[in-house]
């Protein structure tokens, strides 16, 4: 297919549990490289947004933003029609029974069916396999849509995620995308069995906007400054951020740290920095728009993300900060965790360290922070490696094929 084929023609609707979120800019650039490489995208989401969202790319966004739950409420009767509908549809609904068909998912997805119906919507693709994937799939059913699903990685390792569930999603997909290698892997063994998933489960990294994360002079950056983005919550590795900056203070190394992002462990994140006695080189930032993190990164020495496996089994599976960082020309330092290893070649354009190991971390932002000229060398070749994986524009043009390839794109059995 042309790079500038139109694909006008074909409506694919976008659907997610809650549409736009601040911490998911991978879905906004997604849909607006989408939309500029001719695709028309309307999204659907679920839910209403609990709060505004500042990314200004939002604005750039032609798609319009319909709330599925708000649409005209069905009946129960119509309810228990389309469970009956979609009991005989999915053979595995004799056995997972209310897993599989909860009222509420049912409802929405009538709801969504008849979103799609009224703007003339012909394929359905969700981001996260958990709720957004669960109501396409029962929507796409009800209507004989084909439906795809980009799996991250909370709708993977979560311990609450319905495994057998999540084999229904991928069998019945016609595309399976995930965000690494290392989710691949873990897919095609969770769905070990299903007829064909080697074939429609492919690997799609997030793209990142080169021409918003681009390096800055050198000497625009502030000396010593740690730059770290992310919800605060304990998959990021912050507490463990925190105390290599403890270490980093004892040993006497020059540095200050940024954190960039809200969540449920700030507070006790702050009172980490208290206890250390740190409040003079740990600045909280609050939530920022992207706009302004590319701002922030292009004044900072280097960024720092700790990935830890979460006690529910949650971890980041392809950190879109790393990727940002990268295309910044900045060093980074994370941990060898999912699929991380795919973005931080370690040696060469930044450090992976052993999780929840604060002395590896210090030891690694202490040597990048004191040897200016390898911190430079390793953001020239993360510059490098961010052109050659991560361009949003050429992993959207391969995405946009997989969407509009009539022989891959069918529904399942």
């Amino acid at each position: 297919m042309a790079p500038n084929a139109t694909h006008d023609a074909h409506r694919i609707g976008y659907v997610l549990k809650v549409f736009p979120r601040l911490s998911e800019t991978f879905v906004i650039n997604e849909i607006r490289e989408l939309e500029r490489q001719d695709v028309a995208v309307h999204v659907l989401s679920l839910h209403q947004p609990p709060a505004a969202v500042p990314h200004e790319l939002l604005r750039e966004l032609a798609a319009p933003i319909l709330q599925v739950d708000a649409q005209a409420r069905p009946s129960e009767g119509a309810v228990r029609h389309a469970t009956a509908a979609l009991a005989e549809r999915i053979p595995e609904a004799h056995l997972l029974g209310e897993r599989l068909l909860p009222r509420h998912y049912v409802r929405l997805a009538l709801q969504l069916a008849h979103a799609a119906t009224t703007h003339g919507i012909e394929r359905l693709h969700a981001h996260f396999a958990s709720r957004a994937a669960h109501v396409a799939m029962l929507a796409g059913t009800l209507l004989d849509l084909p439906y795809s699903v980009t799996a991250h990685a909370k709708d993977i390792y979560h311990q609450d995620v319905d495994q057998d569930v999540l084999r229904v999603k991928m069998r019945r997909a016609a595309l399976v995308i995930t965000v690494s290698e290392f989710n691949r892997r873990t897919l095609l063994r969770i769905g070990d069995g299903i007829p064909g998933l080697a074939a429609k489960l492919v690997r799609a990294y997030n793209g990142v906007d080169l021409s918003l994360f681009e390096p800055s002079p050198p000497a625009e950056r502030v000396p010593g400054r740690i730059l770290a983005v992310g919800r605060l919550v304990e998959k990021k590795g912050f507490f463990t951020l925190i105390q290599a900056c403890g270490l980093l203070a004892q040993q006497g190394v020059p540095f200050s740290c940024h954190l960039i992002g809200t969540g449920e462990e700030e507070q006790a994140l702050r009172a980490l920095v208290r206890a250390l006695g740190l409040d003079q080189l740990v600045q909280f930032r609050g939530a920022l728009p992207v706009e302004r993190v590319a701002a922030a990164m292009r004044s900072a020495s280097l960024v720092a993300l700790p990935c830890v496996v979460a006690a529910d089994g949650n971890v980041d599976a392809l950190p879109t900060v790393l990727l940002e960082a990268m295309a910044c020309g900045l060093p980074v330092v994370s941990t060898a965790l999912s699929g991380i290893p795919e973005i931080v070649a370690d040696g060469e354009t930044g450090y992976l360290v052993p999780p929840g190991d604060a002395v590896s971390l210090a030891a690694s932002l202490a040597g990048l922070l004191e040897d200016r000229a390898l911190a430079e060398r390793f953001g020239r070749a993360g510059r490098r490696r961010a052109a050659e994986r991560f361009d949003l524009r050429a992993n959207v043009a391969r995405l946009r094929d997989w969407f509009f390839d009539d022989a891959a794109y069918r529904v399942s059995a």
